[in-house]
């Protein structure tokens, strides 16, 4: 979900890192998906070079790095907007933070908790959210979603919010000219994801879709090769259809941790 927003004043790295599945279909990482997250981590080091500010949603590893990927003195001198590090945050993140965050401020980046605050930057304003649950359960901690205003239009960018279920995400977006939402993960239904989970992000997409110029949904949604049948979904209750991030940069979508059995010739019966 690494995202660069740009305005004429500012530019925002949100959640620069990237991450694999470490087993999905009981399979670990196929080479062609350790060749891309090679490439990502080499354009997000490219692009975390040549921004003001970023942006730390959660901490978990596909949404921040701490020196695995890319390189911590990079992030020196910058202004580095995080989630809580002690409140409204589960025990594992908690620590990954206080490791993170001990080494943003051993290279000199000026780190500032950014739960429900304002900020401006020139004439950008960015807004961030409370605290929101990190899917259906508080077991994986909370979130932070922002908005990044700017000549009155904004991007909104939700982090994992697993849907979205909590409308609260919905008003938050509503509005925005692009709204970046990492959607259900259906490739978890019966495990850790509910059909009627399903259901509410559902509504709530629909909602978004009718009230943002541009709908984008990534990450957690398309982890499913039928992630279409959602969009279409969307599309049959609202008129208008989301796009994934890869359409939007103009991409066609490789969706290769949802391949990795054809990556490995196996099939769905093995």
């Amino acid at each position: 979900m690494a995202m660069v927003i740009e305005t004429p004043d500012l530019r925002v790295f949100v959640d620069p890192s990237a991450a694999l599945a470490p087993v999905r279909f009981g399979l670990p990482p196929h080479e062609a998906e350790l060749r891309a997250l090679a490439e990502s981590a080499s354009r997000i080091a490219s692009e975390l070079a040549d921004v003001d500010v970023v942006v730390v949603t959660h901490y978990h590893y596909d949404h921040h790095d701490p020196g695995r990927l890319v390189p911590v003195d990079l992030y020196s001198s910058k202004v580095v907007l995080v989630k809580d590090p002690s409140r409204n945050i589960n025990v594992s993140q908690r620590i990954r933070a206080s490791r993170f965050l001990k080494l943003l401020r051993g290279v000199g980046a000026r780190v500032e908790v950014a739960d429900g605050v304002e900020r401006v930057f020139g004439r950008t304003r960015l807004v961030f959210s409370k605290p929101v649950q990190h899917g259906n359960t508080p077991k994986l901690g909370y979130v932070l979603a922002v908005r990044v205003e700017y000549g009155g239009e904004s991007v909104s960018f939700s982090s994992d919010v697993e849907g979205p279920l909590d409308t609260y995400v919905v008003d938050f977006m509503c509005g925005s000219r692009v709204a970046v939402v990492d959607g259900p993960p259906t490739y978890l239904v019966g495990r850790a994801y509910s059909e009627g989970d399903v259901r509410v992000a559902l509504e709530n997409l629909a909602r978004l879709a009718s009230c943002v110029e541009t709908l984008v949904v990534d990450h957690h949604l398309i982890r499913d090769l039928n992630y279409v049948e959602l969009f279409r979904e969307v599309e049959r209750s609202t008129g208008r259809s989301p796009r994934t991030a890869a359409e939007l940069a103009g991409l066609k979508p490789n969706l290769l941790e949802a391949r990795r059995r054809e990556l490995y010739g196996v099939s769905e019966e093995e």
